[in-house]
């Protein structure tokens, strides 16, 4: 019983997401792993975000949306195609969060803010 508390507490502390990403949080069945601000080349300014996740649900969605707060501000950045079952997906999303003035790669926020579905289901 013992080694058993030892291995759970062990991957427990392995798998547990840095400080850096500690304000990134899943929601309506996304897996939220990664969510960094992007910057351009000059490095001065954003260039939207790049989200790493999965879909937990049996159907593929069709449509995520991200709410960001970044410098105070929130944004709504749409991922759109087919994601399926706990398929990694690892997008740049430059529909919002384009020339702002860049403050490093940690958002105040990231969560998923409305899943749309394959069958026209959504949640938010």
């Amino acid at each position: 019983m013992r080694p058993l508390i030892i291995i759970t507490m062990t991957l427990a502390v392995l798998v547990a997401p840095s400080s850096a990403w500690a304000k990134t949080r899943s929601a309506f069945g996304i897996i939220l792993q990664r969510c960094m601000v992007n910057e351009n080349a000059s490095h001065t300014q954003t260039n939207g975000v790049n989200v790493v996740y999965y879909d937990r649900h049996e159907t593929p969605a069709s449509e995520v949306d991200f709410l960001v707060k970044y410098r105070g501000k929130t944004y709504t950045l749409t991922d759109r195609g087919t994601f399926t079952h706990m398929a990694q997906i690892n997008h740049n999303l430059t529909n919002a969060l384009v020339g702002e003035v860049w403050q490093g790669a940690e958002p105040e926020l990231c969560i998923p803010g409305r899943v749309k579905f394959a069958t026209g289901q959504v949640l938010q």
